[in-house]
């Protein structure tokens, strides 16, 4: 019995080694890594009063903080006509965006959502302020092609603020495609 008993324990003792030296690494989706980022879209700016909408584009980088939190921050330009009572104008937009992500799973499709700040630029020659400043709630899911590369879709909603006191609300919805990188 005492012979079976050692034999057992020096079984279990080389398995649970071989176990260890076997062991793959942690799946790590997002974490440790960082990204560059370029994405196409649909942005619309409403106000009180008109509504312009137009093709968004974007760059961007983001950092895998854990295996579910991403820093994200791009620049992006929008070209957006505005129907207006003497006929179309168009405004040209630029933006600088920075988000937080919650990623809700890590698997080959990931949703996730997030919070983030906007600046852009204001079109309007008669605002206080060159820029506005917002808030907005970022939606999306992402694809995992690849270790290396994501495509994702993000919609998000934003207040932007005028110096005026009036409030925009924004709406972006974008298809994005990721190159990832190990960062360590």
């Amino acid at each position: 019995m005492a012979r079976h008993n050692k034999r057992f324990r020096s079984l279990f003792a080389i398995a649970c080694g071989a176990a260890w030296l076997l062991e793959s690494g942690r799946a790590r989706a997002y974490e440790e890594q960082a990204s560059l980022d370029a994405a196409l879209g649909y942005a619309l700016v409403v106000d009180d009063e008109v509504s312009a909408q137009g093709a968004s584009v974007e760059l961007g980088a983001s950092w895998g903080l854990s295996d579910t939190y991403v820093a994200r921050a791009n620049v992006g330009y929008a070209s957006l006509v505005e129907e207006t009572y003497a006929g179309r104008a168009v405004q040209h937009l630029g933006r600088l965006r920075v988000e937080a992500l919650y990623l809700l799973d890590v698997l080959e499709v990931v949703p996730f959502l997030g919070l983030g700040a906007s600046l852009t630029n204001s079109p309007d020659d008669s605002a206080q302020l060159p820029v506005r400043v917002g808030g907005h709630l970022v939606f999306g899911v992402d694809y995992l092609v690849s270790r290396s590369w994501i495509v994702g879709l993000d919609v998000r909603a934003a207040l932007l603020f005028e110096g005026n006191g009036q409030m925009l609300n924004a709406t972006d919805v974008a298809l994005r495609v990721s190159r990832m990188f190990e960062t360590f």
